[in-house]
């Protein structure tokens, strides 16, 4: 991984979206079928410009930066900060690495973006599709691991260190797409950082979201559409979920 710091205001156009192959691949070996699953918190929604306004705010070094640190954007998002909060932070996945951009101000008073880089194993970046329909039960993963008669109960998955929040965020998703960002980081590897951006309305919104660990990234986007009034449950959700391996430093 890196960092770097590059001067901050431009405009320009968000990088193209391109498509990755392959599959996620499960987690191998002992431990809990699937994570710690989590309950919907409610979404709030204040009116705020979108991903492409504030991903022109960025300047074009630091696109070209990115750019030439994770490859060509395979998603993204940008928004506004949640402490600079005139100022955007961007997040970008690319076949080679996820960039996440941070504003800050230098020694000289300008305002610059700090560059994290995860960079990927070569080819390393998989995806699936998780899709779930408004009659689908959400106890379908969890009965996975529901104990036969007379088997003894499994011990409780284990909570990844996650704020209320982003849990909250989690517990939106199909319970499948829970289990890809999470089963990962349930073992010794745990989660270093993390961030969720979703935009809309509670009938109709797009989110992306991301893990990431010393070994391991997953990455998670999709368009949720959700009858007025109704509970997050019975939300109709399609999903690519991406897994990466991280190079050691």
């Amino acid at each position: 991984m890196s960092r770097d710091n590059l001067p901050e205001q431009s405009r320009g156009f968000p990088a193209a979206q391109r498509p990755a192959g392959g599959g996620v691949e499960r987690s191998q070996g002992g431990g809990p079928t699937l994570p710690t699953s989590h309950q919907a918190a409610p979404l709030g929604f204040v009116p705020s410009p979108d991903r492409f306004h504030w991903w022109a705010e960025l300047s074009s070094d630091v696109k070209s930066y990115v750019e030439r640190k994770v490859g060509p954007a395979v998603e993204w998002w940008a928004d506004l900060h949640e402490r600079e909060r005139d100022r955007p932070y961007a997040v970008v996945l690319g076949p080679n690495g996820l960039a996440v951009t941070t504003p800050k101000v230098n020694q000289h008073g300008q305002r610059t973006q700090t560059v994290h880089v995860d960079t990927f194993v070569p080819s390393s970046l998989k995806h699936a599709v998780v899709q779930q329909q408004p009659t689908m039960p959400r106890s379908g993963l969890r009965s996975l691991i529901s104990p036969r008669g007379g088997e003894q109960q499994p011990a409780a998955a284990p909570q990844l260190a996650l704020t209320a929040h982003m849990r909250g965020i989690l517990g939106n998703l199909p319970l499948e797409a829970q289990q890809r960002l999470q089963t990962p980081f349930l073992g010794s590897q745990p989660v270093k950082h993390y961030k969720s951006y979703y935009y809309g309305n509670d009938e109709d919104l797009d989110m992306w979201l991301f893990l990431a660990g010393e070994r391991t990234v997953t990455f998670a986007t999709g368009h949720r559409t959700l009858p007025a009034g109704s509970d997050p449950q019975q939300a109709a959700w399609r999903l690519v979920c991406y897994q990466a391996d991280v190079t050691r430093p």
